[in-house]
């Protein structure tokens, strides 16, 4: 029985989603063509705030690498759902996984 608690990922994707959907909401996909300084810092400072609640809900839940995995793809796939181009949502996807794995 304990076998799939481990497979159950439910709680895991919504954590995911609501990221996504955070960024979304804070940094809507048309201002990802924005260049100027101050959406730079915004965005600088969305991702490190979503980066510290995925640090946060590791310490929670302790991830393993699948799990993390899981937690980067989730994230990843709704961003593109979201309508973010493939370079933006890596480049973000890389800075919240970064931060997890330095953890």
């Amino acid at each position: 029985m304990a076998l799939f608690g481990l497979l159950d990922t439910r709680e895991l994707e919504e954590f995911a989603t609501t990221l996504a959907e955070d960024l979304g909401r804070r940094f809507p996909p048309a201002g990802e063509s924005r260049t100027d300084p101050g959406a730079k810092n915004q965005l600088n400072i969305i991702v490190e705030g979503l980066a510290a609640r995925a640090v946060r809900f590791h310490s929670q839940h302790k991830l393993g690498i699948y799990r993390k995995a899981k937690l980067a793809n989730t994230f990843r796939w709704k961003l593109s759902e979201m309508g973010y181009s493939k370079p933006f949502v890596e480049r973000v996807t890389k800075s919240v996984v970064t931060r997890l794995a330095l953890k």
